[in-house]
């Protein structure tokens, strides 16, 4: 849990906000429409929440994001608004920032295969996503709804970030999307999966990041190009004997079955991508969040005609977000992806606070001049706030914070978010006794 936590703190994240409520006057604007919700965030209604449905009556594709990993707030409106959607058939489809071949088992799950709860929340999220209590809460709601529903009105779960929990070095494991993959060769054609097992053997050490100082195993940084482009190979030999053989596949499995595995290739690929160009600047693009948008695109075909809810930190589902310099986050992020392809369709529910009662027990407080300090004059706890409802002194670029590498981050609020979701206080999911 240390390293997790560890993990935590080095991630911090942004702010952001969203739409409804109150009258309020703030020193920044003279009089935004602040829909306030209840300082207990599990007992938000469907009252509540009736002015974000009706702000997101023509969205497709709703994201909804949380300004730091492992705060309860965030995750406590987000099953709150899940339900509610879910229940009036306004989304049928939820997918968040954990791996996707990871959550197939998830997916599984919530349709109501027999499998252990256990196994479910311990093998299907990474990041250690599925120990906290929220997530588990959702999944088995999930699976509760779902029961005796026909096919066609069941929810569909998925992760859409790449596998093996990158830029975590307490978890990371590239080995996932390859592993999906051959094990799902075993099935349909054991020959072809002992091969490339075989043929994976010696690079499967550099497919991870080195969790401690004590660990002395060769990882990442050891890997010279001639085993990189090995591994390209690999991937393209799979790839191509999934293409030649796709009937037969299907055939010995499902086109469900295949779909993801083919897909997997492909999260394979960009975790090789993601780990051979750490701390370089080989590609014109950021892996991770490009591998993010594919997923999310591929989720999209798999569920075609159906609206979808996204869940994950602020930095890859906001439409509109950069640095101070132009070294850091040179690159869009999955989120300016989306908002580029998907237009109007895509609705971004931010969320922003002022101040986390953090893991170590020392709060973090935004100063004056922060985005989330500012919204906080507004003078609720938790509220909702349409963007189209602000004074036109919000709509410019804001600071959201300073990351622990001394970098700052900007967003123009106009364009970055559609409804601000803001909490003036954050509670940790890991509390200092629990370190």
């Amino acid at each position: 849990m240390n390293n997790y936590i560890s993990f935590l703190f080095v991630s911090i994240c942004f702010v952001l906000f969203n739409s409804c409520g109150i009258t309020q006057k703030t020193n920044s604007s003279k009089k935004n429409d602040v829909y306030e919700l209840p300082d207990d965030l599990s007992a938000i209604t469907s009252e509540n929440l009736a002015p974000v449905t009706e702000s997101l009556v023509s969205a497709k594709i709703i994201g909804v994001t949380e300004c730091v990993h492992g705060m309860l707030e965030p995750f406590q409106f987000r099953n709150a608004l899940i339900k509610e959607l879910v229940e009036s058939k306004r989304i049928s489809t939820i997918a968040i920032e954990s791996g996707l071949p990871e959550s197939r088992i998830v997916y599984d799950y919530i349709q109501g295969k027999d499998i252990d709860k256990d196994s479910v929340f311990y093998d299907g999220f990474t990041y250690n996503f599925g120990t906290l209590e929220p997530n588990q809460e959702l999944i088995i709601w999930l699976r509760n709804y779902n029961m005796g529903k026909a096919p066609s009105e069941q929810i569909h779960f998925y992760g859409f970030d790449i596998p093996g929990s990158p830029n975590n070095p307490t978890m990371e494991n590239a080995m996932a999307g390859f592993n999906y993959v051959i094990d799902y060769l075993h099935e349909v054609d054991l020959n072809q999966s002992t091969s490339f097992r075989s043929a994976m053997e010696e690079y499967e050490t550099y497919l991870r990041i080195k969790d401690n100082s004590q660990d002395t195993l060769p990882h990442f940084w050891d890997l010279d190009s001639t085993g990189w482009n090995e591994l390209e190979s690999i991937l393209t030999e799979i790839e191509n004997t999934f293409q030649q053989n796709s009937e037969h596949y299907i055939q010995n499995s499902s086109s469900l079955d295949y779909d993801w595995a083919y897909q997997s290739i492909r999260n394979a690929r960009e975790n090789v991508i993601f780990l051979r160009n750490l701390g370089k600047s080989k590609i014109d693009y950021d892996s991770r969040d490009f591998g993010q948008f594919k997923n999310i695109q591929w989720i999209i075909e798999q569920e075609e005609n159906k609206n979808i809810l996204l869940f994950a930190h602020s930095t890859h589902l906001m439409k509109e977000v950069h640095g101070d310099t132009s070294t850091f986050l040179p690159y869009p992020r999955c989120g300016e992806y989306l908002s580029e392809e998907y237009g109007e369709d895509y609705k971004v529910i931010g969320n922003f606070f002022r101040k986390l009662e953090w893991f170590d027990g020392d709060p973090l407080e935004l100063d004056e001049g922060y985005l989330g300090y500012e919204l906080s004059k507004i003078g609720t706890n938790n509220y909702l706030v349409d963007l189209n409802s602000l004074n036109e002194n919000w709509k410019k670029e804001w600071c959201i914070r300073k990351t622990t590498s001394g970098n700052k981050l900007f967003t123009d609020l106009e364009k970055g978010v559609d409804i601000i979701y803001f909490n003036d206080t954050q509670t940790t999911l890991f509390p200092p006794e629990n370190k």
